[in-house]
């Protein structure tokens, strides 16, 4: 499937991200993976293959044809003809074919909502998570979050609790995704405070070894049940402007919601 250039959206610019967001469902997610799965390189369906559950997989091939199908709505190349290839912390990036500036993407999914970022910045990236309750919640929370983010999430309880430990949990993955550190940073000592306006501060320890002035962070809930982050680095445009961009699929095609 070739995207032609009228319906290519604009070419993006530096300081632009587009966030494609596609939400799921249990009841067709197996039909929608089997269909797409054509799209896929020979590579992503035996990585596919290698998810012991079923709707890992499922998750998996939905996931990685957004970012094709995404990546074909800013240029006019076919959907199945982008390459991919990880760096060394195991960050996806585009090999074929090239795009100058490069052009960047970072995909994540959970139950119910995946997510692709689409940017020519090399340090930006967008978690989700489902937001649900479990009863090692509050252990991770003494683990991950700093004693100001551990102090704020005190005054909390039940719902309102977990929406927040979610909240900053995003937000810190996706800055460890957009760094390209991953598990190598300590996540405690990354600290955001969400304002009930939805402006972001950020304090990192001395021992992140960044500055956080540099960054930029926006989030949100896209329903009562999931909560997106992104993370960008401002170097790469002072303007920084994010578009989300909600979108279904139809056969192999995806569509922005209006």
């Amino acid at each position: 499937m070739r995207a032609s250039r009228r319906e290519c959206l604009p070419v993006l610019k530096p300081g632009q991200m587009v966030l494609w967001t596609l939400l799921t469902d249990d009841t067709t997610d197996a039909e929608t993976a089997c269909r797409l799965q054509e799209i896929l390189s020979a590579d992503e369906r035996n990585e596919a293959r290698r998810f012991r559950r079923v709707t890992g997989r499922q998750r998996f091939v939905i996931a990685r044809t957004l970012v094709r199908l995404a990546l074909s709505h800013h240029f006019p190349i076919p959907a199945g003809d982008w390459r991919f290839d990880r760096d060394r912390n195991g960050r996806p990036f585009v090999v074929a074919p090239a795009i100058s500036p490069p052009v960047r993407f970072s995909v994540s999914h959970t139950h119910g909502l995946v997510a692709c970022l689409i940017t020519l910045s090399a340090e930006a990236a967008v978690d989700v998570e489902k937001v649900e309750h479990s009863q090692d919640l509050a252990m991770v929370a003494r683990e991950v979050l700093s004693p100001a983010e551990q102090g704020a999430l005190s005054v909390l309880s039940g719902t309102d609790w977990t929406t927040r430990f979610f909240d900053l949990w995003t937000l810190k993955e996706a800055y460890a995704k957009a760094r390209g550190l991953g598990l190598s940073l300590t996540l405690s000592d990354i600290g955001f405070e969400i304002k009930p306006d939805n402006t972001i501060s950020t304090h990192f320890a001395s021992q992140i070894d960044d500055d956080s002035s540099d960054w930029v962070f926006w989030q949100r809930h896209l329903s009562a049940q999931h909560t997106i982050s992104v993370a960008a680095k401002k170097s790469f445009g002072e303007g920084c402007k994010l578009i989300l961009q909600p979108v279904k699929i139809d056969g192999t095609r995806i569509y922005p919601e209006a």
